[in-house]
């Protein structure tokens, strides 16, 4: 016999390295898709990075002046996720079905291609599909960030959506819309090395997974608490 067959957990494992090889490759080039500059104005910021959950359903994002609105919905009608929606330079969306809403509808969408597609069947204009491992650049100031849609825990392609969003080293956020179980929420650190949080959907329910010193354990935190940001990272992200 020429040798023996590899096991599921071998096979896993090979693909997952292909797969973070031409992820490596492609962040090498570092040739995103598409670029998005945003006009940096006279805003403060505060130095490293800050997740605030709002609402049901919404999460803001900010780092060092810029702004990422995770999946603002109808359900989300308060105050302080129609104040997050006037903060956001830009919308993360995983669902085709959110509302064209006043207060956010004028920003830039990111999408996965088939929520974008969507989108711009009902009139959107200003959409960024992405398909996995793909990429998009936003700049805001002296910020910069790199989303770059991303497979699931399992190399997979995701059920709605994944990314990676990474202001710098010590500022990456994984995004995870879709519910995982507790196996491939272990799995976190070693496949998505690097991410200091991961903002996952258990059950509809935001979550936060905070990634320890060294990458290889995480905790996570649910319910979250609304309202209240929770800070990360270093001043600079670096």
């Amino acid at each position: 016999m020429g040798g023996r067959m590899k096991t599921p957990l071998a096979w896993w494992t090979m693909l997952w390295s292909t797969l973070l090889l031409i992820a490596s490759c492609a962040q090498a080039a570092d040739v995103p898709r598409f670029r998005i500059t945003i006009p940096s104005g006279a805003d403060r910021f505060d130095p490293g990075g800050a997740v605030q959950f709002v609402g049901k359903a919404t999460v803001l994002v900010r780092v060092r002046g810029l702004a990422v609105l995770v999946d603002p919905g109808s359900d989300d009608g308060t105050a302080d996720a129609w104040q997050a929606a006037q903060l956001a330079d830009v919308v993360l969306l995983s669902q085709p079905d959110a509302p064209a809403l006043a207060a956010w509808s004028a920003r830039p969408v990111v999408a996965m291609t088939g929520t974008a597609a969507v989108l711009r069947g009902q009139g959107w204009q200003s959409v960024y599909p992405l398909d996995t491992w793909e990429g998009i650049t936003i700049r805001k100031g002296d910020t910069r960030l790199r989303l770059t849609a991303m497979p699931d825990p399992r190399g997979m392609r995701p059920a709605t959506l994944a990314a990676m969003l990474d202001f710098g080293p010590a500022c990456r956020v994984l995004v995870h819309h879709g519910a995982l179980a507790n196996d491939d929420i272990a799995l976190i650190p070693q496949r998505f090395p690097g991410a200091r949080l991961a903002l996952l959907r258990q059950d509809g329910t935001p979550s936060l997974l905070t990634v320890h010193p060294g990458g290889h354990e995480a905790t996570l935190r649910h319910p979250v608490a609304r309202g209240q940001p929770y800070r990360f990272g270093s001043a600079d992200c670096r």
